[in-house]
Formats: C-alpha cells, structure tokens, sequence
C-alpha cells in the first residue's frame, strides 16, 4: 500500500520486489537456483450466468462459495551440483516405486510435499510465506539445447496443490488458513450445505 507523499517524498516502505524471494521443495532447503516462481492463483467462481439465457430481467449472478486453487509454475537454473534433473529423476522413480511411468498419487505427493514460498524485503527479511500443501508436479519440462546459445538450461515445473496457508508479517501477524480435512464435508449432504446447494 503506497503511503502518503510516496512519489513525491521520501518513501517510508519499499515496494515489493519481484526477485526477492525464496523457495523450498520438501525437506530439500532453500533451492537458490530457482529463477521465477508464481504466488498462487484463486479463482472464485461466478454462479447465475446462465439466467439471461432463461429470459429472466435480473439475473442473480454472485460468487460460489468455494474458491478453486489454480496451478503454480516455476523455473530454475540447472547448477549441475547439485544436478536439478538428476533429483527430479530420482522424486520421480521414487513415486514409481522403479516402475516408471506407472505413478503412486500418494507416492508423489510424498516425494515433493510441502512448498513453501517466501516474499522478502530489502533486508532478507520475510514479509509474507505461502505453503502449499500436498503439492505435486503435473508438468515438467527439463529444458532445451541449442549450439548457437550459450544461455542457462531452465526446467520448468507446473504444480497442482490441495491448499495453502499464508502469512503476512507487515503491521501486525495475518493468516489465511484453509478448510482443515477435520472440518471438510463427509457426505453430498454435507457438501451441498457448504455451497449452499449448487453441487
């Protein structure tokens, strides 16, 4: 939020920045070859649209009671020590059980689990964290070679995810936390009282 006088005095916060930040993967630490990453996405959906096809005067268009989480990307930097590709392989023969390309769900929400997105100021310190939880690549792309470049392999990796948590740190601690399974619906009953019968 811009404060007062911002471009014309002397700012008293510095705007976000967009290569300020740090990712984890797992328990593999801070993966400091990670060239972008996407925050997550939230797509609420709008319910009623239909209506003006029905010929009715005032459509009751509002929002859906539960919001869709939308894929993440990332890219990095093959450092080759450690080798990006090579770990990869290995998540992935892990969730396979050796039986690769057969895939355990589980399995690969196992082998990459948690990440964990953090946005920093100019002094390292973090103004918000996301974790996205049960995360799993959908995606992956180990990159190209061309003899007439002499630019950086990129990888490039799509994730779906259950759910995320964040957190802010400016002006006082704020949380987003997200339906816990404890709390989820158990039956179609249960569900259509969530979303208010539209299921």
């Amino acid at each position: 939020m811009a404060t007062k006088g911002f471009w014309t005095g002397t700012p008293t916060f510095d705007p976000t920045r967009q290569f300020r930040f740090k990712v984890s993967i797992g328990d593999s630490g801070t993966i400091w070859w990670a060239k972008t990453c996407d925050k997550p996405k939230v797509n609420i959906p709008v319910l009623g649209k239909d209506e003006y096809y029905l010929n009715s005067p005032l459509p009751d268009i509002h929002p859906g009671e539960i919001a869709d989480f939308q894929p993440i990307t990332m890219t990095f930097i093959d450092p080759a020590e450690p080798h990006e590709a090579a770990s990869i392989i290995s998540q992935l023969n892990g969730a396979s059980n050796g039986n690769f390309p057969r895939i355990d769900g589980q399995a690969l929400k196992d082998q990459f689990g948690v990440i964990t997105i953090s946005q920093m100021d100019s002094k390292g310190e973090a103004l918000e964290t996301w974790t996205l939880k049960d995360a799993f690549p959908t995606s992956i792309d180990f990159g190209s070679l061309d003899y007439g470049s002499d630019d950086f392999i990129t990888i490039t990796m799509t994730f779906e995810y259950t759910a995320f948590e964040v957190e802010t740190y400016t002006k006082g601690k704020k949380k987003l936390i997200p339906l816990t399974r404890p709390r989820a619906p158990t039956s179609m009953t249960e569900a259509k009282k969530l979303d208010g019968g539209f299921s």
